[in-house]
């Protein structure tokens, strides 16, 4: 272990964060420091509590040398659950779990630099957690408390026959920015001069590469378009494991069909470089790819207006619609053809090979 962690010791490590760590939200009491953090609720309101681990070697690469991304990525992927529900988030608790080599206190400040600064950017509080050694990575469990609208919760399950489906941003960028980064490409750097360089990437195909390397490492929650989709959204969820996948959790939930129109998928510019350059399938990372973090929902009405005034620079697309019928939703291909829409990613299941 680096010198300087054992020698902070796993109580100078507590107090470490705790000085690095703002209050924002104006119910934490008591943060850091007791048995418990003491968090005021407001009279009349409901909590969303929501949790996500990151795992080296599953959800990221330590050869990356990201620290910073991944404090920032630890929390964000939080929010997005929070945003997927249209609620306000508020205070996270943060387990780290660190490995005995190779992770040093400068990467770990560093992290939770880039934890804090994602914390600024959406009111959080980082009001407790635990500590321990890994026998194995790097580990980093967040758990994310906020508060859900008023009224009516929003769920995956409000979709209705004659309902639109509809999802923001682009698509496929996150999948694409792994494979990039799995080839040896890096942010901001030179190509490898190891790496094949085609003669009809140019820089505009390169920029597109760079912006599907941040989208993996650094995903922006839709928080604001989250909660003005409240009483517009019949249904949402955020997509971090992929549209196939999560407009089938849509259909489940709902009891509904559904039909995805592969030529109205909005395709991030990276997922089609990416895709030419590794050949394999655009469409597929767009799909199937997961962690774009996007929110996909349905909607009896247009949604484009009231999005933009919230969040002008935000795409919004629909994508199918959705229909009565058993609960499994089809693809409608370029040539008409429709066939069923399954996949995305699991980590109890093997890859389809």
């Amino acid at each position: 272990m680096d010198p300087a962690l054992r020698a902070l010791g796993e109580f100078g490590l507590i107090g470490l964060i705790r000085r690095q760590v703002a209050h924002r939200s104006p119910g934490t009491l008591l943060g850091i420091g007791d048995d418990a953090a003491l968090l005021a609720v407001p009279e009349g309101r409901n909590l969303l509590v929501t949790t996500d681990m990151l795992l080296e070697g599953v959800h990221f690469q330590r050869r990356w040398g990201r620290p910073r991304d991944l404090g920032r990525k630890a929390l964000a992927v939080n929010v997005s659950d929070i945003a997927a529900m249209g609620g306000h988030p508020l205070y996270a608790l943060l387990g780290l779990a660190i490995p005995p080599d190779g992770f040093t206190l400068e990467e770990l400040q560093a992290l939770l630099t880039g934890m804090e600064e994602e914390a600024a950017t959406y009111g959080v509080t980082l009001v407790g957690g635990d500590t321990c050694g890994s026998q194995s990575g790097l580990v980093l469990s967040v758990t994310l408390v906020g508060l859900a609208p008023v009224g009516p919760a929003l769920l995956r399950s409000g979709a209705k026959p004659g309902d639109g489906l509809w999802v923001t941003g682009m698509l496929g960028g996150s999948a694409a920015g792994l494979a990039a980064l799995e080839l040896g490409l890096r942010p901001g750097a030179e190509w490898p001069a190891d790496l094949h360089r085609p003669g009809w990437l140019g820089t505009e195909e390169e920029a597109a590469i760079q912006a599907a390397m941040t989208a993996h490492l650094t995903p922006t929650p839709r928080l604001r378009a989250g909660q003005v989709l409240v009483g517009c959204a019949t249904a949402m969820i955020d997509v971090s494991d992929g549209v196939a996948s999560d407009v089938g959790h849509l259909c489940a939930e709902s009891g509904v069909a559904a039909r995805v129109v592969a030529s109205q998928l909005p395709m991030h510019p990276g997922a089609r470089v990416v895709a030419r350059l590794t050949g394999r399938d655009a469409v597929e990372l767009a799909l199937r790819g997961g962690e774009d973090y996007e929110l996909l929902f349905t909607s009896a009405t247009d949604p484009k207006g009231l999005l933009s005034g919230a969040a002008p620079d935000l795409w919004v697309t629909r994508i199918g619609e959705v229909l009565a019928g058993e609960p499994t939703p089809k693809l409608v291909q370029a040539d008409g053809r429709e066939e069923p829409l399954a996949g995305g990613f699991d980590h109890l299941r093997e890859p389809a090979g």
